[in-house]
């Protein structure tokens, strides 16, 4: 398929592989990401890694790109809202 045909156009489909891992199906080919939700880190089909973290059930996440020939490096925001995720949780457990 040619860039630029479909503007706007999305497919992705989210694999299992195993618990945490998962093989992400798009139109642009397959990725891979590892991690649960709130925060997880992954490859794109075209190769571009990136971390993300958000609060399951709100919408709400960011995602960092590295760039392609650097190490993968977690800046202060999503790091930021992992711990803030843990937290939730956290106290949602200890209410039960």
């Amino acid at each position: 398929m040619r860039r630029g045909r479909f503007h706007g156009l999305r497919f992705q489909r989210r694999i299992r592989v195993l618990p945490g891992v998962n093989l992400n199906v798009s139109l642009s080919g397959v990725g891979v990401s590892v991690g649960g939700r709130g925060f997880h880190a992954g490859m794109t089909a075209r190769g571009q890694r990136y971390v993300s973290a958000g609060l399951p059930g709100t919408g709400f996440s960011v995602r960092q790109y590295s760039p392609v020939n650097s190490t993968l490096r977690l800046s202060f925001w999503p790091v930021a809202i992992a711990l803030a995720v843990l937290a939730v949780l956290l106290a949602i457990a200890t209410m039960r």
